[in-house]
């Protein structure tokens, strides 16, 4: 055994174990679900040694490894099995943070997924570093009673991290934030591998899909579970301006779909495909052959109204140009890169969303070029290196 072959194994031993452990904590309906989750943990993982610790909606206990790679556990709480639903938050996530806390002694950073897992950097330990990363804006800590206790959680945490600078900002203004610095902006761009081929692609399904589809023309929609995103105006107003037909990926508002079905009788399965629930990287499947997206937000809390939608960023990455409502965030964006068309209000208005579908109809491929031309200015890859230096 020669020298230098023994100082290249030293080299390999010592790159792998300087390597930093990251443990993530998240609560999500599934993992292949969580968008924003797996871009983090791809790129992290190139730099660190990652596992994932989840509670998932269903309260179901497992253990495995994510179609990226990313080993992962996932607890089961008994309060969430015996108190109602929604309620009792702080002694659920208290059982939760008891669970995973004896695992954690090995990691360098504990990375906090959104508003439940707060309790992390709350009780945490000082010997490891706190991330904490908001996927939407904090409301309860908005209440005079609790600003104190998101500081105190701040000045635990290296960094917190938010979706966009219209978060931020609004949180400042707020009176939030204490110390700006430590907070970042992320954004839900796409990265490569969401606009690529999936080998997880279930082919019964998108068959099916296909067969209703008949080669007709269509319109992509996805998240539709909320009156607060319009789903009624959304699909009436492609139902009375196009012929086209509409494919509808996740959840769909009870309510809104029992009114397109007192309207439209049979006739509704005939142009409207409910999809329900795809894995993150099905997804493209589905939006690649669309004409046109649609995504809107009601404007009426700050949450909405500056809204960081990974459906309507999907769309346009894949060649879909999109009509938006004026929440700043997708407004800004389309308008800037002519992605397609930002409406002056938020999706209230069913009339003008009609004659906006019919305006974006005759400039689609004006649309399409510009796409083209700047979709590149809105990929995952121009700030996987902001996000890396969090753990330099």
């Amino acid at each position: 055994m020669t020298l230098e072959f023994i100082i290249q194994l030293k080299n390999i031993f010592m790159k792998k174990t300087n390597r930093p452990k990251i443990a993530i904590i998240a609560r999500t309906a599934g993992l292949e679900y969580d968008d924003r989750i797996r871009k983090e943990c791809i790129t992290l993982s190139k730099k660190a040694d990652l596992k994932i610790f989840v509670n998932f909606t269903d309260n179901r206990k497992e253990h495995g490894v994510t179609s990226y790679g990313i080993s992962y556990e996932s607890f089961r709480l008994r309060t969430r099995d015996k108190l109602p639903s929604s309620k009792f938050l702080f002694i659920k996530s208290i059982e939760f943070y008891l669970q995973v806390t004896k695992q954690l002694k090995e990691y360098d950073y504990v990375w906090s997924h959104e508003i439940y897992t707060y309790i992390f950097p709350l009780f945490g330990s000082g010997k490891r570093k706190y991330i904490w990363d908001q996927h939407e804006i904090p409301a309860r800590f908005l209440k005079p009673i609790l600003k104190p206790l998101f500081r105190f959680i701040e000045s635990k945490c290296i960094y917190m991290i938010h979706a966009n600078e219209y978060r931020k900002d609004y949180l400042i203004q707020q009176n939030l934030i204490n110390s700006p610095e430590k907070h970042k902006v992320i954004r839900n761009y796409p990265d490569d591998k969401f606009s690529g081929v999936s080998d997880t692609l279930d082919k019964k399904a998108y068959k099916l899909f296909l067969e209703w589809l008949q080669e007709d023309e269509y319109v992509y929609l996805q998240g539709l579970s909320t009156n607060r995103r319009y789903p009624l105006n959304t699909v009436e107003a492609i139902l009375q301006e196009t012929n086209l037909k509409i494919v509808i990926i996740g959840g769909m508002d009870e309510t809104a779909k029992k009114c397109l079905t007192e309207e439209y009788g049979n006739q509704l399965n005939d142009r409207v495909y409910f999809r329900g629930m795809v894995d993150q990287l099905d997804i493209p499947m589905y939006i690649k052959g669309a004409r046109f997206s649609i995504v809107l937000y009601d404007i009426f809390t700050p949450n909405n109204k500056f809204c960081e939608p990974n459906r309507m960023y999907q769309a346009i990455v894949l060649g879909v140009p999109v009509i938006v409502g004026c929440n700043e965030p997708m407004k800004d964006i389309v308008e800037k890169h002519q992605f397609g068309i930002a409406l002056d209000h938020d999706g209230k208005n069913l009339n003008d969303l009609k004659k906006q579908i019919k305006k974006l109809d005759n400039k689609i491929d004006h649309f399409k070029k510009n796409i083209e031309l700047n979709k590149s200015n809105i990929m995952w890859s121009n700030q996987e290196l902001e996000l890396l230096q969090l753990i330099k």
